[in-house]
């Protein structure tokens, strides 16, 4: 697309950058000659040094040709006087950043109909982030009354596991919220489907009506209580494993507290082969099979068995894929539960290091892994 920008300062030229970038044909209108130089130099972009409101400055800046009109100059009237002068003489969509809203049925006479109101994003933004700190970023929609954000699941929350559909069917979750993309650690985006999975440590990405964004942020980041007897229950299943035999009964205790309880139907995947190892779990009720990578049953993990801790202990890929047989209930543990028995306890770190790279060293036949792979037990 062809593109007139007027005004190359900081938004302007930050919004040149990225069109360029784009491979859009984009030229820039500034009166400053020492921007327009700098705009050329390190952008890339095409200048025109002149006054954007002047008639045969955009004549000659091939206003008649372009695609759309973007006015970020620094003050109201220079950009309702450019916006009228472009629809004199262009058929452009003309886009305007509006910094006084007082200007707003002005721009609308002038026949803008896409207005980025400055104040008001950044009061939205500012706002939002106060009241949802658990919000990571922010776009007001439709006035304000509606809002576009980021939100990160946390390890432990209820709806972590769950897909699109059951976490959209469960009671209490608000209709007028809608998820938009899922963004993974590494910056992947995907755009959702019934059955894609919400996965702790990703990002959601949803629209809702401003009014309903406070009880979608409490849905979808509200972690189960676990209970006394299920903690006590919890605890005596953690003191199963090897390298947790150092830690006391209090500690297994505060771990075991520390779980996150989950629901899952039958056919559920919890974690396929080659993912990154965060979390292990115990099944408290149902069935879970363990299948390689040609999807055959290698393992089934019962009521009271676990599995995954060597994945989240190492930092290595998963080595099969998990999914439930049967309806089930389980507690995963996550790295971030140990940390605080770790930290409050070193002594009892060092133990737990020894055994589990005996147990390692047992598993892999011996073998001693190379310095450059060498991890510490919470490292990735």
């Amino acid at each position: 697309m062809k593109i007139v920008i007027a005004g190359g300062g900081r938004v302007g030229g930050a919004l040149a950058a990225r069109l360029v970038s784009e491979q859009h044909t984009v030229t820039v209108i500034e009166r400053d000659a020492g921007i327009c130089a700098r705009l050329f130099e390190e952008v890339g972009v095409v200048t025109v040094c002149g006054d954007a409101t002047n008639p045969r400055v955009l004549e000659a800046a091939g206003i008649g040709s372009a695609d759309v009109a973007a006015a970020v100059l620094a003050h109201d009237p220079a950009n309702l006087a450019f916006t009228m002068l472009v629809r004199s003489v262009s058929s452009a969509r003309l886009m305007v950043r509006m910094l006084d809203t007082n200007y707003r049925e002005a721009y609308r006479l002038a026949g803008v109909k896409e207005l980025v109101a400055e104040a008001d994003v950044v009061v939205a933004k500012m706002t939002t982030a106060i009241d949802f700190p658990q919000v990571s970023g922010s776009l007001p929609l439709s006035s304000g009354d509606a809002l576009l954000f980021e939100l990160a699941i946390p390890s432990r929350a209820r709806v972590a596991g769950q897909t699109v559909a059951q976490v959209r069917a469960l009671e209490g979750f608000p209709r007028e919220c809608i998820f938009i993309a899922m963004v993974d650690p590494q910056g992947h985006t995907a755009l959702p489907e019934g059955n894609t999975q919400l996965k702790a440590g990703n990002n959601v990405i949803l629209v809702a009506r401003r009014t309903q964004v406070a009880k979608a942020v409490e849905f979808l980041t509200a972690e189960p209580p676990l209970g006394a007897v299920l903690a006590s229950t919890l605890a005596q299943t953690l003191r199963k494993l090897d390298f947790l035999a150092p830690l006391s009964d209090e500690e297994l205790e505060n771990v075991a507290r520390g779980a996150e309880l989950l629901q899952m139907p039958a056919g559920t995947e919890l974690f396929r082969q080659g993912d990154a190892g965060e979390t292990f779990y115990v099944v408290v009720t149902g069935e879970v099979a363990m299948k390689d990578g040609g999807r055959q049953t290698v393992a089934t993990v019962k009521q009271g068995g676990f599995f995954g801790e060597l994945a989240l202990l190492t930092g290595e890929p998963r080595n099969a894929t998990a999914v439930t047989t049967a309806p089930s209930e389980l507690a995963a543990v996550g790295r971030e539960d140990f940390r605080g028995v770790m930290m409050a306890n070193p002594a009892v770190a060092l133990e737990m290091s020894r055994i589990l790279g005996q147990r390692l060293s047992r598993v892999q036949g011996g073998q001693q892994a190379t310095p450059a792979k060498r991890r510490g037990l919470f490292g990735r």
